[in-house]
């Protein structure tokens, strides 16, 4: 019966002495997870606050000039719509662009495309969509348009960008 009593509180004591340990390593895991987590997040920021400011501003220029030969009345629908959901879409207290903004800054850019294919903002715009289907999840249209950039604009500083796009998500 001693001895039994003995065998259990060795094994008492070697459990409250692995608890520190435990607690240690489950601190470590979760201090881990909480930096992927900051990565991801930071990633996101560096897109949100560059790539998507350049969209943005090139998506409104273009929009600028397809509307300068057409006059309108007072505020369209379509542009009420948009007003309302900037307002609606954050993240982590960010204006992030909704999917919907994402796909007219898509057609928006196609339609500059169309009008000038060798124009000297090409490579550009062709990055631009390419963030964009990537950002919508539509990684197949994001590939293409990166490949179309480092096949038909070799020579430009987009294609370098475009071709590391690409080695990234062939990656994944």
């Amino acid at each position: 019966m001693n001895t039994t009593l003995r065998i259990l509180a060795m094994v008492l004591m070697a459990a409250f002495l692995t608890m520190p340990a435990l607690a240690q390593q489950e601190e470590a895991a979760a201090a881990t997870s909480a930096q992927d987590a900051g990565a991801d997040e930071d990633v996101d920021d560096e897109w949100l606050n560059t790539i998507w400011t350049q969209v943005d501003d090139m998506v409104k220029e273009e929009e600028h000039k397809l509307q300068e030969t057409v006059t309108v009345a007072g505020v369209r629908g379509a542009e009420a719509e948009d007003s309302i959901l900037d307002r609606l879409y954050y993240k982590g207290a960010k204006r992030y662009p909704s999917q919907d903004k994402l796909s007219k800054a898509i057609d928006t850019l196609r339609k500059a495309l169309t009008a000038a294919p060798k124009g000297e903002n090409a490579p550009m715009q062709k990055f631009f969509i390419a963030q964009c289907y990537e950002k919508l999840g539509r990684i197949a249209d994001a590939k293409s348009f990166y490949g179309q950039v480092t096949q038909n604009h070799a020579n430009t500083t987009w294609a370098k960008k475009a071709r590391t796009e690409l080695d990234r998500l062939t990656t994944q």
